[in-house]
């Protein structure tokens, strides 16, 4: 795709994709069999014994290299049935993939504390799930799963520029201002940075530079411009809370969501073909919005708007979730690209995921719902939805509180545990 129709086709793709929102069914969600009480308690009894072995394993890390290769084999071999009792299996997912990923997951993590050593692992939770988007789509593309500068780049640049826009510590102008300094440099431009912020976006950007001229892979950087013309004008989401009728406000989140994972696809593969690119488009665009769900209560509270957080101000969240369950079906379901065997697999597997981070969505915000709709709904989770928030809670206290008998931080022990090599 030429470069310089990217951003006309963005254009394009976020009207196709605002149009099948419009057309989603508001009311009546479809999903496999209900799950009876009495299995939910052995799944919740079953979960509490996997984290309480987990966590216990966790702490015993030996210091002996030689003896935390059969510490780590059976850390994985607990992961591994742990899973497969859940319901995940081989069949379901592509072999490089689950092969590689703590290994990429272990580079991801040593590259992030030589760049910021400052930052801990619970902070790059964001960073890391774009680390496994990129390797998703190198399994859609048949490419061999594996870490690269540009995945290590953009999964940091993303974080930085998201989570600097997102902050309500810093002034819209301040915002504004370094946007445009940032937009020069994905241009091509040489500028010295400001200050350590700056110096650390600008040296992202030439880790890709170094992976992807700029003279053989222009689109690549039409895509960049594009992710950060659309963080740009979600800036507009943070002003104040107005009715929908003032702004875009479902057209801001589908171009952010698009647009970054359009980028990923670019970083991936360097070209995209222009069914590759609805597909993709439309599945970042899927992934916005159930980050959105996932975030309603904080915009709210921050006065970051959203269709949830606008909707959650006046009306109860069912039928637009509903809506976000049925728009999920509708694109993983696109006949658009990646239609081999393992892109056909990998997108079965996204489906069940994505059906599951919707249910835990509603689970941390369950109090924005009608008390008939949770009830409805919680028929269909593997959890009951009391026993999902505080579960949460328990993973933090558990991560928060860690001790290792040999005084590892739990930081140390992750990237024990994913050294595989």
């Amino acid at each position: 795709m030429d470069s310089l129709v990217i951003c006309n086709t963005v254009e394009k793709l976020k009207d196709k994709c605002t149009k099948l929102w419009w057309d989603t069914d508001k009311f009546s969600p479809i999903f496999s069999e209900e799950i009876n009480l009495k299995e939910k308690i052995l799944k919740e009894r079953a979960m509490n014994k996997f984290l309480s072995d987990l966590f216990s394993h966790l702490k015993n890390c030996p210091e002996n290299e030689n003896t935390q290769v059969e510490w780590r084999n059976t850390l994985w071999s607990m992961i591994k049935t742990f899973g497969h009792a859940s319901g995940f299996t081989e069949d379901e997912i592509n072999g490089d993939f689950s092969k590689s990923l703590p290994t990429i997951t272990h580079k991801f993590i040593c590259s992030v504390k030589g760049f910021d050593n400052t930052i801990r692992l619970d902070k790059m939770v964001q960073a890391l799930r774009n680390v496994w988007i990129m390797n998703i789509l190198q399994v859609l593309f048949n490419l061999k799963v594996e870490y690269t500068p540009s995945i290590f780049a953009y999964s940091m640049l993303y974080p930085y520029t998201d989570n600097y826009l997102d902050s309500p510590l810093i002034s819209l102008e301040d915002k504004k201002s370094i946007n445009e300094r940032f937009k020069s440099r994905l241009e091509g431009k040489e500028i010295k940075s400001n200050n350590s912020y700056e110096a650390a976006l600008f040296k992202l950007v030439s880790l890709i530079e170094g992976q992807y001229p700029r003279a053989h892979y222009s689109e690549v950087y039409e895509s960049l411009l594009c992710i950060h013309s659309a963080q740009s004008r979600s800036l507009t989401q943070q002003s104040h809370m107005t009715s929908p009728y003032e702004s875009d406000i479902l057209g801001i989140s589908t171009e952010k969501g698009g647009t970054s994972v359009l980028a990923d696809a670019y970083l991936v593969n360097g070209r995209l073909s222009e069914a590759e690119s609805d597909f993709i488009f439309a599945y970042g665009t899927l992934l916005q919005l159930c980050d959105d769900l996932q975030d309603a209560k904080e915009d709210l509270s921050n006065e970051h708007m959203t269709i949830f957080s606008e909707t959650s101000e006046k009306w109860p969240l069912d039928n637009i979730t509903n809506a976000l369950f049925d728009y999920s079906n509708k694109i993983i379901d696109l006949d658009e690209g990646f239609t081999s065997i393992e892109g056909t697999k990998m997108k079965t597997f996204l489906k069940k995921n994505l059906i599951s981070l919707i249910f835990e969505a509603i689970s941390q915000n369950y109090n924005l719902y009608s008390s008939d709709y949770i009830k409805n709904i919680e028929k269909y989770y593997p959890f009951r939805m009391s026993y999902t928030r505080k579960l949460y809670k328990k993973i933090k206290n558990n991560y928060s509180s860690f001790e290792n008998i040999h005084g590892y931080s739990i930081d140390d022990v992750i990237l024990i545990a994913t050294d595989v090599d």
